[in-house]
């Protein structure tokens, strides 16, 4: 039998959502300080985010090769608003692999409009990593070469937008990278018909461009739409249009509440699927 420990961050608010993951594990149920880690403990861990200590959690459990549970914003709906939904993936940052699963939990829970391959849009939506991803993955040179890639390759017009919120980083005195807040260039929303395509290193945003009947180009390293995605940013003029069900559907199957956390649900879903 696995046991599941969490791990709290300097970061309190999100402590709720590892707990209620543990909590739902066969147990024995543990919780770690991060501010308090000499050395990675024995059992499997649990974290949120990159944040606050998690992202050095999350090295340190690659550089000793073991395993661990990622829990960080769900591909489907808000974790801030009830019932807080969460993505919830294994020894990594998303859920890059389809799952031979059924449509019944998306269509049950995130189930919406699925649109017409859009062939008509004009523009390329860039949506670059924030600066907590490009310094956790090294990305910081990402849209510089993504940029060139496309000027040598389309005469389309490429509009680059941020994360709404989109903090600077720091270390703090545990050694955690955390935040520090800075004024963000909010377009507003996106108007989805103007897009030929969407450009990402791994906004959870291809969702919603893919109900929109955008196709997307990603990053190969951490993107949810890499199953169904072109990784050549040079075959920019020859998008891939395949079916999104099976995507969507797979992504439900990694995509948890709260309530499924603490009573056990998720746990035997991300055992059996």
């Amino acid at each position: 039998m696995t046991n599941i420990a969490g791990i709290h961050t300097t970061k309190p608010r999100t402590q709720r959502y590892v707990d209620a993951f543990v909590e739902g594990t066969p147990g024995p149920h543990k919780i770690y300080d991060f501010k308090k880690l000499k050395e990675l403990p024995t059992q499997t861990l649990a974290f949120y985010g990159i944040l606050a200590g998690s992202g050095e959690v999350y090295k340190w459990c690659q550089r000793e090769q073991r395993d661990f549970y990622f829990l960080d914003h769900g591909y489907f709906g808000n974790a801030h608003d009830h019932p807080h939904w969460l993505r919830i993936t294994k020894n990594g940052h998303a859920q890059t692999a389809l799952k031979d699963v059924p449509a019944d939990r998306y269509e049950k829970f995130f189930r919406r409009e699925i649109k017409p391959w859009n062939k008509n849009g004009k523009d390329i939506l860039l949506l670059p990593p924030t600066f907590a991803i490009e310094n956790f993955f090294d990305a910081q040179d990402w849209v510089t070469n993504t940029l060139k890639t496309l000027h040598e390759v389309t005469d389309r017009y490429v509009d680059v937008r941020e994360k709404p919120y989109n903090p600077m980083i720091t270390t703090d005195r545990y050694g955690a990278t955390v935040k520090v807040d800075r004024p963000t260039d909010n377009k507003g929303p996106i108007d989805w018909g103007q897009y030929y395509a969407v450009i990402t290193f791994n906004s959870n945003t291809v969702v919603e461009a893919l109900h929109n009947g955008v196709p997307v180009f990603c990053d190969p390293r951490a993107s949810a739409a890499l199953p169904i995605s072109e990784t050549d940013f040079t075959k920019i003029e020859t998008p891939k249009y395949e079916e999104r069900v099976p995507l969507f559907s797979s992504l439900a199957y990694s995509n948890f509440n709260i309530e499924e956390m603490a009573d056990g649900t998720a746990w035997r879903i991300l055992n059996e699927s």
